[in-house]
């Protein structure tokens, strides 16, 4: 019997053969090798793209620096513009003061002028806030003073202007009026309400009135011709003293008759 398997054939020994062998192992190996190559190139292009959008998106974002240093310049600009507030707040009440002050100078030195108003030997000036014609509401300055030696003396009245309500009106306006005063007939005199300040009103007015020149008659009588100096000084805010007030001053010069 015969134990032994059969004899297991040999590798081909043809030259051709084990070309065409070679070739094929060659071929297969080839192929892979252009498959990995192109694998490689396609991760590295994955890759580019990848720095390449991390590197634009980077470039689209803000760093935390620029952050602080627009947050420190619009911080800067924000607080100059709000600095502005209050002086413009301010600009606009002097403006308002102004104005008003030259409308009450023009309105007392108006009454003075008025030749309509001498009331024996004096003009009418108004000291309250309503405008009825009454002698409550208004005060006779007496114009025409004696003089001695050349001399006369000087008149003074001080006004405290508030804000009214007007009654007679539909739509109520605020309007400036008298509601305090003071007259002195032998110089300056201010009231303490004038010198300290005081609460509720908005304006204070000191009004004087002085002969100018002294042709009218020897000294002893009444010169009726005299010229008369009103200096109108209007002082701003009224709750302050005196000295830490805005002063607004006008001039003008009316006649005794």
């Amino acid at each position: 019997m015969n134990f032994f398997p059969q004899p297991c054939p040999a590798l081909p020994q043809s030259p051709k053969l084990r070309a065409k062998q070679g070739h094929a192992k060659s071929t297969t190996f080839a192929k892979s090798a252009t498959q990995n190559t192109k694998l490689h190139s396609h991760f590295r292009t994955l890759r580019s793209s990848a720095r390449f959008t991390e590197t634009e998106q980077s470039r689209a974002a803000f760093s935390l620096t620029e952050v602080v240093i627009a947050m420190g310049v619009a911080a800067v600009a924000f607080t100059s513009i709000i600095a502005l507030f209050p002086l413009g707040l301010n600009m606009s009440k002097e403006s308002y003061e102004a104005t008003q002050a030259a409308l009450i100078a023009q309105t007392i030195i108006g009454d003075l002028s008025d030749a309509g108003s001498s009331q024996q030997g004096g003009k009418l000036i108004q000291i309250k806030g309503s405008n009825a014609i009454n002698a409550n509401n208004y005060t006779n300055i007496p114009i025409t003073v004696k003089q001695n030696n050349n001399s006369a003396a000087d008149r003074y009245i001080y006004l405290a202007y508030d804000q009214q309500i007007r009654t007679d009106s539909s739509n109520s306006p605020i309007m400036l009026r008298p509601s305090a005063s003071f007259v002195s007939l032998n110089g300056p005199a201010d009231p303490n309400w004038f010198t300290s300040g005081t609460n509720g009103p908005i304006l204070l007015v000191k009004v004087s009135i002085k002969h100018s020149f002294l042709y009218g008659g020897p000294a002893g009588t009444n010169a009726s011709a005299n010229p008369q100096r009103v200096d109108v000084t209007i002082e701003s805010p009224a709750s302050a003293p005196a000295t830490n007030r805005v002063q607004y001053v006008f001039t003008g010069i009316i006649h005794q008759t």
